[in-house]
């Protein structure tokens, strides 16, 4: 805590609430105050930028079935995703609908080859779209079913760089259970350090919680007691803080205090629908995984953790790669893997609405976390301003296993390095889906210069996505 020469009380970011319990010294991290801008809000009261975060938003198996020719001017071709227009006037498709809230914050971006996607079966080459690096095959199991990445996912090459600026470096968040552990750690995980280093996914809402919040202390605390049980404990300081803030921070530090405690209730209490299973294999056998329920919880929980600035990176896996998640919320009990893999002797028509509903569906749940980010303040802007939401699947079109032109779509503003209002950026070269994440990676990053190898290596960002 400090006065500025012109007797402008500031706090630093990294200021925490501390007390002592139980004979040892706990903290609690703050939401972003106004003592801790300059006087515009749009940066630090040291004069440095608000900081950016990211988070790369998965689900699998595409977003269509096949389709026969008599169809492809039909309402249920792949084109219910990728709108027909361009630039900033592109009308949002119905599977797009869930964005109309946050409409201005949302770019798709089409034409793009993985250029990483070499060797392998498909689901395994788009895999390679969060990362730029190419798959290693593991023999003799499964032949080109069976692999592991040759390199780090995005999220992880921005955690080396940025990663220790936070209490964690990076967070890695799971909904749906059905996952597949027979085909290697390309298809099983989602955010990887390296060719050996998969980082499994957190499933449950209760275990994200302590992963964030229950062990956060003081850097030269080593008991490392409860963060939250211990609130009691730090309640000295805040009210010596609040006599020095203006109005709207005690507001502020009320409300964040509040939020914490409710949302804490509401994973408790959430916990029983969803148990722990002993591996995040297939889960749920039999029964209902209460998907959207999961996944508030958990983008709640990533607002927070940004709003607290306890982690800027966040891999947020809503259905696993190869998905076998059965949407039940729209009428069916088969897994979204099958009915994207159906065969014109199964019926298209009936296939494919079932295939828009599960997409809409999943669009509504990414919609929610951008909501949630668009809704959180960050200095004189929100969090969804601060951010980068990279969202795509392995395939395009399930039944042809393609992983050209998959469905892209880029939400937020990072920091002013994206392009805003959003567009449609259609790819009229076929640009390499690689020089996107290069320049994700560059407006975290920005002395990054490359990313990827192979046929997805990049040193090219994306020109048509930034500001």
């Amino acid at each position: 805590m400090r006065r500025t020469n012109n007797s402008r009380f500031t706090l630093s970011r990294r200021t925490m609430l501390r007390g002592t319990a139980y004979g040892s010294t706990v903290a609690l991290a703050l939401p972003l105050l106004e003592a801790m801008l300059n006087t515009h809000g749009d940066a630090l009261a040291g004069g440095q930028a608000l900081p950016r975060r990211l988070v790369t938003w998965g689900w699998g198996s595409g977003c269509a079935a096949k389709y026969p020719q008599t169809y492809l001017q039909d309402k249920f071709h792949a084109k219910r995703f990728e709108p027909d227009g361009v630039g900033q006037n592109y009308e949002l498709t119905p599977q797009l609908a869930p964005f109309a809230n946050v409409r201005e914050y949302v770019s798709i971006l089409s034409g793009f080859k993985v250029g990483a996607a070499e060797g392998g079966g498909g689901h395994h080459r788009g895999c390679t779209g969060f990362s730029g690096h190419p798959i290693i095959l593991i023999p003799p199991l499964e032949g080109e079913h069976h692999s592991k990445p040759s390199g780090p996912t995005i999220d992880q090459v921005a955690a080396a760089a940025i990663g220790d600026q936070t209490f964690l470096p990076s967070l890695q968040i799971g909904i749906s259970k059905e996952v597949i552990d027979s085909e290697g750690p390309t298809i099983q995980f989602f955010s990887h350090k390296g060719k050996d280093q998969p980082l499994p996914n957190i499933y449950e809402p209760q275990e994200a919680w302590n992963k964030l919040f229950k062990s956060f202390t003081v850097p030269d605390d080593p008991t490392r007691p409860h963060r939250i049980a211990s609130l009691d404990a730090i309640k000295n300081d805040l009210a010596r803080l609040e006599q020095r803030v203006g109005h709207n921070d005690k507001i502020r530090l009320e409300a964040h205090l509040s939020s914490i405690e409710q949302l804490r209730g509401q994973i408790d209490a959430m916990a029983p629908l969803c148990g722990i299973p002993p591996q995040p294999t297939v889960a749920n056998e039999g029964g209902e995984e209460p998907l959207e329920e999961v996944n508030k919880a958990m983008a709640d929980l990533v607002a927070l953790a940004f709003e607290c600035d306890v982690t800027r990176l966040v891999s947020f896996c809503f259905t696993s790669y190869v998905s076998y998640a059965r949407f039940w919320q729209v009428g069916t009990n088969r897994g979204y893997h099958d009915i994207t893999h159906d065969d014109e002797a199964q019926g298209f028509v009936e296939t494919n609405e079932i295939v828009d509903k599960a997409l809409i569906f999943i669009m509504q749940q990414l919609a929610y976390l951008l909501e949630r980010l668009k809704d959180t303040p960050d200095g004189a802007s929100n969090l969804l301003d601060n951010s980068i939401v990279y969202a795509t699947s392995e395939l395009g079109v399930g039944r042809d296993h393609n992983v050209r032109d998959l469905p892209m779509l880029l939400a937020g503003r990072g920091g002013g390095a994206l392009v805003h209002p959003g567009i449609h950026y259609r790819s009229e070269s076929n640009e390499n889906n690689s020089d996107v994440l290069l320049a994700i990676l560059q407006s975290l990053v920005p002395q990054a210069t490359e990313i990827g190898g192979g046929g997805g290596h990049s040193t090219t960002p994306c020109a048509g996505i930034l500001a």
